[in-house]
């Protein structure tokens, strides 16, 4: 969440408030969310292309690789 902090201006904005909402749909709380995938947003919208939709197959993984570190 803080790399999102750093977006500026209300169409990137607006992207970000969008991407929140789509993962809220899935019933996955936005800040559970895999930080490589808040880094993937952060690095498309500054490059000007549309981030990729987080799935609840990479949730999972990240949750079980989450699980499986020391």
């Amino acid at each position: 969440g803080d790399i999102l902090l750093r977006i500026d201006g209300w169409p990137r904005v607006e992207r970000v408030l969008q991407g929140i909402d789509a993962i809220e749909a899935r019933g996955i709380n936005p800040a559970d969310v895999s930080p490589d995938h808040w880094r993937h947003v952060h690095n498309r919208l500054i490059a000007g292309q549309a981030p990729r939709a987080y799935t609840i197959a990479q949730h999972r993984a990240f949750l079980l690789r989450r699980r499986a570190e020391p």
